[in-house]
């Protein structure tokens, strides 16, 4: 089993006197120190305009992580595609993963909330089709020996070869997952998939569940399942009291950072939100 770093860099706490700035530089801080642990990778999410996070580019702030380790994997938790341009993204982390010396284990998802997409002029209703093709550019762009035209739904462009190139062929590539489509996604590009384990069982009763219908998923699509990750919340106590401590924090994080970052109206919610709002109750 691998241990790795991961944030969303949660900081919605109403007592809180961190400021973002500082918060962004304890990850940078955590994240180098989680090679000295020994752990195998430090996963930095994205978010935008939104209280459950505030680093909103996980690329720049782990190219500085790169430059300052030596073996620690590099990946974003995760780049909310259609917020992006693929091709530039295929450059971003293509050049990240040359600066690393090909450390970079790409994901990608499509997000939830779209008060992260108005501002920057992106449908949400149309995320999942542009997840999609958006993924389909970017695997096509790093693979690639010779320049490669596309015309698609909601990306179109001719002679287009991205450089630098990867240094890893392939790049290692993992779709996020609450829903049947992302998961669908995965198993057709040959990607490997990362879900929350809450999620999972909220939306198919196990992680058991989930692993059946990628691996099923993939069988039909003819492609290799590839690794099948998730995210756990875990805590060292010594005793009784900091066990305790732990998880009163726990309960804490879940009240003021996470059930305040989730869309107010289920019904204007992606569709695999429904459950979320069942089980922890009407987000503010």
């Amino acid at each position: 089993m691998k241990f790795g770093y991961f944030t969303l860099s949660d900081n919605n706490y109403s007592d809180n006197t961190r400021p973002p700035n500082q918060f962004v530089a304890d990850i940078i801080d955590e994240a180098l120190y989680a090679e000295t642990l020994g752990m195998h990778s430090a996963w930095i999410g994205e978010h935008h305009f939104s209280t459950l996070g505030v680093l909103s580019c996980p690329d720049l702030a782990l190219a500085y992580v790169a430059a300052r380790t030596q073996r620690i994997r590099l990946a974003p938790a995760v780049t909310v595609l259609p917020l992006h341009h693929p091709i530039r993204v295929a450059e971003q982390w293509a050049t990240l993963d040359l600066l690393s010396g090909g450390r970079v284990d790409f994901a990608a998802g499509r997000g939830y909330d779209r008060r992260e997409y108005a501002p920057l002029g992106v449908s949400f209703d149309d995320n999942q089709s542009i997840f999609e093709e958006g993924m389909e550019v970017v695997r096509r762009l790093w693979s690639a020996n010779t320049p490669i035209s596309h015309r698609g739904k909601h990306y179109s462009f001719d002679d287009v070869a991205i450089t630098p190139r990867p240094v890893q062929r392939p790049m290692p590539t993992y779709v996020a997952s609450f829903s049947r489509p992302s998961i669908e996604l995965a198993a057709r590009l040959g990607c490997g998939l990362i879900v929350a384990p809450f999620a999972a069982s909220m939306t198919y009763g196990g992680l058991q569940q989930v692993r059946d219908l990628y691996h099923a998923t993939c069988a039909t699509h003819g492609t290799t399942p590839g690794r099948l990750m998730c995210s756990y919340f875990i805590h060292f106590a010594d005793d009784a009291a900091q066990e305790q401590a732990a998880r009163a924090r726990q309960v804490r994080y879940y009240k003021e950072c996470v059930i305040p970052a989730f869309p107010g109206d289920p019904a204007t919610s992606p569709p695999q939100l429904p459950l979320l709002h069942r089980h922890g109750g009407t987000p503010a």
